[in-house]
């Protein structure tokens, strides 16, 4: 079920299934990719209890061997509504008989949306119901059209602020798995859209401490900033060899296992980790003009 967020700059639309943004509309222009599914059936998906793939589909944990698709199972999941206002919204999604086949923990994961000005602040929190440790990913996946009104792909960029040497992490096409044994310090600011930029997949990098990627184009002023603080990676995506007019935004607090990952979720790279009852919480900010 669609829910409304709206100010005087923006109207939002996001869905109880996978507490997912549908769209994101300022004047008149809808930013968000609307799932078209000759190139990506998905908006803008959140991403927990993993952030990307495991190697071969599995981990294991205390002994035992668990499956799990991409990106975790919350995007697949019915969430309920804890708070519905005018400018917030909150949903609320809670371990159930199927995920404990799954990720055998007890948890309560909220994701809040709200409205400030021309901005859409994004809350993740985590909260560990179980009385063992819990190790977890969460992530964002918002995909925003390209182009926005004006021009075509190739007249879009992306700049990456701060523009400061960062850690570039190779991913594996097919297995969709990082590999950390090739990463390399990397500067890069400006990032001018082409489809071929993404032949080899998502572009994976390390954060700053303080993060801002921009979409902006040479024709108008229209364009998307996102932001974010304590979310060590990020990466960006749009399909490829496919041309499809979206590119991805997305920070998170985990990413996909290393090709040489022995398979252990509590060693896992990048993975989060919370005492029993205890709190994470991570947000990231989209503007839009």
């Amino acid at each position: 079920m669609e829910h409304t967020l709206k100010n005087d700059q923006l109207t939002v639309l996001v869905d109880t299934f996978g507490a997912e943004m549908h769209s994101i509309q300022h004047e008149e222009i809808e930013y968000l990719w609307q799932a078209d599914p000759k190139f990506w059936g998905r908006h803008a998906p959140v991403l927990f209890p993993i952030v990307g793939k495991l190697k071969n589909g599995k981990y294991h944990y205390a002994e035992k061997t668990y499956q799990m698709g991409g990106h975790g199972f919350a995007r697949d999941n019915e969430f309920k509504v804890i708070k519905a206002e005018a400018d917030e919204l909150i949903f609320e999604l809670r371990e159930n008989e199927d995920s404990l086949n799954h990720y055998p923990f007890r948890f309560i994961f909220q994701v809040a949306y709200k409205l400030v000005g021309n901005k859409i602040k994004v809350r993740y929190m985590v909260q560990n119901k179980d009385e063992k440790f819990m190790n977890f990913g969460v992530g964002a996946h918002p995909a925003f059209n390209v182009p926005l009104k004006n021009g075509s792909f190739e007249d879009y960029k992306l700049t990456i602020s701060p523009a400061e040497k960062r850690t570039f992490i190779p991913l594996d096409p097919p297995s969709g798995t990082i590999k950390v044994d090739e990463k390399f310090e990397v500067e890069v600011q400006e990032l001018p859209l082409k489809h071929e930029l993404f032949d080899k997949d998502a572009l994976v990098y390390s954060s700053s401490d303080e993060m801002k990627v921009s979409l902006t184009n040479s024709l108008d002023n229209h364009g998307v900033t996102v932001t974010w603080k304590g979310m060590p990676y990020f990466g960006l995506w749009s399909p490829y060899p496919t041309e499809a007019p979206f590119v991805c935004i997305e920070p998170w607090c985990g990413i996909a296992d290393d090709e040489n990952t022995d398979g252990d979720l509590t060693t896992k790279f990048g993975i989060n980790e919370l005492a029993p009852e205890g709190k994470f919480s991570c947000e990231y900010f989209i503007e839009i003009n």
